[in-house]
């Protein structure tokens, strides 16, 4: 019996599809509304970054937010040495609500770059993790731009003649090490494989299919995003729009799209104000994830939403050195503030449409479903 189910749960996995239908916008934030809708979280950090997460009467007092009407900034210190026994200051924010199933969008015109960096935007539950989910949306360590190496050999951190250093030219190439791709990556309990994808599914490129939150090095299941998408191209070409869509419960999957600045989205995407959108409408993703087992998406929880800049760590440490970048991640990024002036995110919008928002229509079984179904009781007159 345990191994029908699982095989009746990837049927149903398998025929379901994106309901064509308007999504309502359920909450935005612009400026000053991230202060309101995000807390500053001061803990120890999770993943043993060499960060020291502040206040928000900090943040502010230090300048490392700050907001128009129609942006949001939130950085590193650049200014200072790290305190002894502390790593460097920066801001962790966390939504003040969970949010389920729907469209997630986040619009960014600037994200941080430099050694030692690993900034993120992603959903993740606040309980039972990974069993309960995670969802990276940006995440990547160690990037650079042409500005922050120009900037390290002024400072007489690197050497001209370094890796690093001479990679760089007046213009990025695509898709160079010290720029970056940006990486869209599941953490999911055991035994939650993505079902076969097929080449024309997304544009992104595919990697480990197994999303298992507790396999060794926790990489999850990721897609790897071409083009300018991260790092120091990214803020190049003025920034970006990611999308995520999550529909767990519907169809147990969660797709992703990203236009660079230089290419026009959909106009209720580069909208801040759109009261709805709808995915089934922006083409092929750039990012697709459809679980084999149907069962896996409904473990999701909901999710809070984290902005952050976090420091080497378990991801950053590990690919410090091979990125090109000078010495020890830990002495560098305590060390040489003037390092991380480009250590920044700057937002446009934040939003979130539907939030386990549900069509009054839902995809219907096809008839496979039909037939899996009368084998399937079938199978117990039977047995």
């Amino acid at each position: 019996m345990p191994l029908v189910l699982p095989l009746l749960a990837g049927v149903f996995a398998a025929n379901t599809v994106l309901v064509n239908a308007q999504i309502p916008l359920y909450k935005s934030f612009i400026g000053k509304q991230f202060t309101d809708g995000f807390f500053f979280y001061t803990d120890r950090d999770p993943a043993n970054g060499v960060v020291n997460y502040v206040s928000q009467s900090t943040a502010e007092s230090d300048g490392l937010v700050s907001w128009t009407d129609s942006t949001f900034k939130m950085a590193a210190d650049s200014t200072k040495d790290s305190e002894s026994g502390k790593g460097r200051n920066s801001v962790r924010l966390v939504s003040r609500e969970e949010f389920g199933d729907g469209v997630y969008i986040f619009d960014v015109n600037h994200m941080p770059v430099g050694c030692g960096t690993w900034p993120a935007a992603w959903t993740t539950t606040t309980k039972d993790w990974p069993y309960a989910g995670e969802i990276d949306v940006i995440e990547g360590a160690n990037a650079n731009s042409n500005t922050s190496i120009s900037n390290l050999v002024s400072l007489g951190l690197l050497s001209p003649d370094s890796r690093l250093a001479s990679a760089s030219g007046s213009s990025l190439p695509g898709n160079t090490t010290y720029s970056g791709q940006n990486a869209i990556s599941l953490h999911t309990a055991p035994n939650c494989p993505l079902a076969d994808r097929t080449a024309d599914s997304m544009t992104g490129t595919p990697g480990n299919g197994d999303c298992s939150g507790t396999s060794e090095g926790n990489i999850g299941c990721g897609v790897t995003i071409p083009g300018k998408s991260f790092g120091g191209e990214f803020n190049q070409n003025g920034g970006g729009i990611y999308a995520m869509y999550r529909d767990l419960r519907n169809t147990s999957s969660v797709q992703a799209w990203f236009w660079p600045r230089d290419v026009t989205p959909p106009a209720e995407v580069l909208n801040s104000t759109a009261t709805s959108v709808n995915p089934s409408t922006w083409g092929t993703p750039t990012a697709s994830f459809k679980f084999k087992y149907g069962g896996c998406g409904g473990q999701f929880h909901r999710h809070v939403i984290v902005l952050n800049i976090d420091f080497c760590g378990d991801y950053a440490e590990a690919t410090y050195t091979s990125s090109g970048c000078p010495g020890s991640c830990e002495a560098f990024v305590k060390y040489n503030p003037r390092a991380f002036t480009e250590a920044f995110f700057e937002f446009r919008s934040v939003r979130v449409y539907g939030s386990s928002w549900a069509p009054a229509t839902l995809a219907r079984p096809t008839l496979s479903i039909a037939f899996g179904l009368l084998a399937f009781f079938s199978f117990l007159l039977l047995s």
